[in-house]
């Protein structure tokens, strides 16, 4: 480093050329930029360091210590007997009975432990209705029946109950074949001891606290709904603080506020201990790159009131898999969480902006954490101030810093910026080439079924993508520089104006991001920041400061530690978030892609202000080698054992498995097809490659499911869910053999009335099956609904079936397992000769999710064929299509 030092002491911002000094004499050893590398993944590793860094987790022997403190080992507790009582499916006795009762339990013992300032109160909602998610191919009616909340409150002893609410919400319920230690069981405990914590001050608070424990989230969001919609303390609640979970420890990310109400980012701002947030997640939610739902949801949308959205989402390769056990909730994550959560319900319980809170609607506020440190937040509004604002200062800057230039050289500023737009386009053409050779890559590796080979090595991300975009914007500039001559301007100037160049396109990012309202542009605003002060500084010092130019890359690169430091951060997040997301996604899309486009934002935020400054090393060209190395290295490990996706345990591959028996009967009621079968949803690029092969070792041939989606209405496939149609093409079928349910559907016609005036007719059902089931509808052409019992209104159709109307109800009973009624009524008749007298199909399913004893052998050998690293959901499923 000395002989580095002695070189840059030669060096100044002067832009004349020595002529007795040779281009050779001007660059410094390549060593140091294998030093500057070495550096910023230091800066990475102490991210890392720090992000993975927890707060100590208090045991009950603290609480002596800290009365008002949150103490995780208090929720673990809780979650050991939440969680080891198996899968909590809506509608099982687990769910209905044995984890109702502990809720039940585990509030009134809090009740009763409560400071006299306070009053606890606990019920359980059973409730009763309907609403439409209204999504873009695949709309539903959702239908619930005797569904259960555990909901309790804080209200003051001696006061009147207040007008005001804040509440707090998480669900406790499951998916199939999940104990749910992480969704949701985790956000569970942790409202439990937040209960129990804020039931002890000494001091009433100003507003009430509802907590709602949804019993039923996993199956469309409807314990929520049923909440929001049946209710009375509803009517309350002002503002509401949901959890819920994605992945299994970490920290808990704030990814959801508002909408339009930036008050709440001032209380999480002021009151949460360890703030963890960025609008950039809560607009990649919004714009549906998560293929998942929160409450946050319904409560917004139905509700209409703002809120927050809380959750665990870092390595989330346990979600919704048997592995989310008891045994994988770290003590520092519930602490993490509960800190946070009890510091912001408290500070909220107490809002004077809860008495009249429309008086406070705003605009959507940018917000994102600095290593977890503090929280910066600002409304819409002002970051469009903000950003015009800097874009100004900083291409002023760019002008004096050109201006300085022209002091000291032959040439005019209009000749300078000739210079800066020639550097421009370097740039620009630079990183077009490197985002085209990463995205390249993915196509690539998806068409040669490569994928995913980062899903547990996520080291080969750097490999795979960053390193083909550092080659390009690294080789761009030297290429210029090399072949480019310009006896006026020193190296030194020219990396300057490279560097200036790079600023002003990150200008025009910004202004068209803030055009559009996309609030992640402030990641653009803090690049440009620093790098706008750093240039302030240098051409300061250089006006003021004799010699000081001497020194102006050291000025520049301590200005870039924050901003890499920070987007060394958010990298952690977003790879963290959605690299286990791959593998539960659309088996149509390219995961590389997704990932691809992460890497190639990540290497320009990071390395923009740097690539260039490979221009100065004697030797650059060894620098690039090295990049390239790296990037073979990557390509190798990515071709071995070690780039398969999956492990055992820890990683697994994903499938969802119905063993079928379908019913298919004339319009007369006679049986027309029986005949059972598996279906493999699938779940990710490798799903058909495995299935095959368990269905050869089973002696059987999987099969796409063909014509039969034309045959039968929507394929005749007892689908959980309508959306999953839209992999009907990725599907595949293993004929099998037909199966007797111990509780089989029971569909009834009770009969049809029809009304002459109105011309008419209304079809009457009674159904008994299983708690989870779903209905088909789908009038034959000439006849349309007209009105049904299932909601108030026949919504729109969702895809089509040969073109005809498809609607999709999708139904669930909680602990009243009653035969359920309902009618369709119906007009007009059938315009086709071969279907005179249909009036529509409806499809009956049974999904029996938490049904094990109901598994035949068959299914059982089956699923015994999958290898470990294999999680399969796989369960009974009947379906009975008819034609009235």
């Amino acid at each position: 480093m000395e002989e580095t030092q002695n070189q840059l002491e030669t060096h100044s911002l002067s832009p004349l050329a020595d002529e007795k000094r040779s281009n050779h004499e001007e660059k410094i050893s390549a060593w140091w930029l294998v030093g500057l590398t070495g550096a910023v993944v230091g800066v990475y590793l102490l991210v890392y360091w720090n992000w993975v860094s927890m707060p100590k987790a208090l045991r009950r022997a603290d609480e002596s210590t800290h009365p008002d403190r949150f103490i995780a080992e208090v929720a673990k507790q809780y979650l050991f007997e939440m969680s080891n009582v198996g899968p909590r499916v809506a509608g099982s006795y687990t769910n209905e009975i044995i984890t109702v009762q502990f809720l039940l339990r585990v509030i009134n013992e809090i009740a009763t432990e409560a400071n006299p300032a306070h009053k606890v109160e606990v019920e359980v909602q059973q409730a009763y209705g309907d609403m439409f998610l209204d999504y873009e191919k695949y709309p539903q009616t959702s239908v619930y029946q005797g569904i259960q909340n555990v909901v309790a409150r804080i209200i003051p002893s001696q006061n009147k109950d207040p007008d005001n609410y804040l509440m707090l919400s998480s669900h406790f319920d499951s998916v199939p074949q999940s104990p749910g230690a992480g969704d949701d069981g985790t956000m569970s405990v942790i409202m439990l001891e937040v209960l129990r914590k804020l039931s002890q001050s000494p001091h009433p608070y100003d507003h009430g606290l509802v907590f709602v424990f949804n019993g039923c989230e996993e199956n469309t969001l409807q314990g929520s709904h049923a909440f929001v919609a049946h209710h009375r303390w509803f009517r309350k609640v002002r503002t509401f603080i949901n959890m819920d979970v994605a992945a299994n420890g970490g920290r808990d990310i704030m990814f959801q506020a508002g909408p339009k109400y930036s008050f709440l980012m001032k209380y999480y701002r002021d009151f949460v201990p360890h703030p963890y947030c960025t609008a950039v997640a809560e607009e990649l939610f919004q714009a549906d790159l998560v293929p998942s739902e929160t409450d946050y949801y319904v409560y917004s949308k139905y509700g209409k009131i703002p809120g927050m959205d809380f959750a665990h989402s870092t390595w989330g390769y346990l979600y919704h898999t048997a592995y989310d056990a008891y045994s994988t909730i770290p003590n520092t994550t519930l602490q993490h969480t509960g800190d946070n959560v009890l510091a912001l319900a408290r500070a909220l319980a107490n809002a004077e902006e809860l008495y009249d809170i429309g008086d406070h609607e705003g605009s959507k506020a940018v917000f994102f954490d600095f290593l977890n440190w503090f929280l910066v937040y600002y409304p819409l509004w002002a970051s469009i101030l903000l950003n015009i604002g800097l874009s100004v200062i900083a291409i002023s800057v760019i002008s004096l810093s050109l201006w300085l230039l022209s002091r000291s050289t032959e040439l005019t500023i209009w000749q300078l910026v000739l210079q800066g737009l020639q550097s421009m386009g370097v740039i620009l053409l630079s990183i077009i080439v490197g985002v085209g050779l990463s995205l390249l890559l993915a196509v690539i590796l998806n068409a040669i079924e490569s994928t995913m080979s980062w899903f547990t090595q996520t080291w080969l991300i750097f490999g795979l993508y960053i390193c083909p975009f550092l080659m390009a914007t690294c080789t761009g500039p030297v290429l210029y520089i090399h072949f480019v001559k310009h006896d006026h301007l020193s190296l030194h100037a020219r990396v300057q104006l490279l560097l200036n160049a790079t600023c002003a396109l990150y200008v025009v990012i910004l202004i068209i991001l803030t055009a559009m309202s996309i609030r992640s542009g402030y990641l653009f605003t803090m690049a440009i920041l620093f790098y706008t002060v750093t240039t302030l500084l240098n051409a300061s010092l250089q006006v003021f400061v004799k010699h000081a130019s001497r020194y102006w890359i050291y000025v520049h690169l301590i200005g870039q530690i924050a901003p890499i430091a920070y987007f060394s951060s958010v990298s952690l997040t977003a790879f963290a978030t959605f690299i286990p997301m791959q593998g539960r996604g659309n088996a149509d899309a390219n995961p590389e892609l997704l990932i691809a486009l992460f890497a190639v934002l990540v290497g320009l935020l990071v390395t923009g202000f740097l690539s260039p400054l490979v221009v100065l090393a004697r030797r650059g060209y060894l620098f690039i080698a090295l990049i390239v190395a790296f990037f073979v290295v990557s390509i190798i490990v990515m071709v071995t054992s070690a780039g398969f996706p999956f492990r055992a345990h820890t990683s697994p591959e994903r499938f969802y498995i119905y063993h079928c028996t379908r019913e298919f009967y004339h319009q007369n009621g006679t049986l027309r097809r029986l005949e059972g079968g598996f279906y493999v949803h699938p779940q990710d690029r490798y799903t058909g490659d495995l299935i095959r092969e368990v269905a050869l070792k089973f002696e059987a041939n999987a099969v796409p499911l063909g014509d039969q989606c034309e045959k039968e209405l929507y394929c005749g496939i007892p689908f959980y869910q309508n959306t999953q149609h839209g992999q009907r093409e990725n599907g595949l079928w293993i004929p099998g053999y037909a199966f007797t349910l111990p509780e089989t559907i029971d569909l009834k016609h009770v009969g049809s009335e029809y009304d002459a005036k109105l011309k008419v007719t209304t079809f009457l059902f009674t159904v008994k099956g299983t708690d989870h089931m779903s209905f088909y509808v789908s009038p034959v052409k000439g006849v349309r609904l007209v009105s049904w019992s299932f909601s108030q209104h026949i919504p729109r159709s969702g895809l089509s079936w040969n073109g005809q109307d498809v609607h999709y109800i999708n139904f669930v009973h909680g602990i009243d397992d009653r035969p359920y009624e309902f009618h369709i009524t119906v007009q007009g008749s059938a315009s086709k000769a071969s279907e005179a007298g249909w009036n529509f199909y409806l499809n009956v399913v049974a999904q029996y999710m938490h049904h094990e004893q109901y598994r035949t052998s068959e299914f059982g050998r089956f699923i015994n064929q999958f290898p470990l690293y294999a999680h399969v959901v796989a369960y009974p499923a009947h379906l009975i299509s008819k034609v009235f």
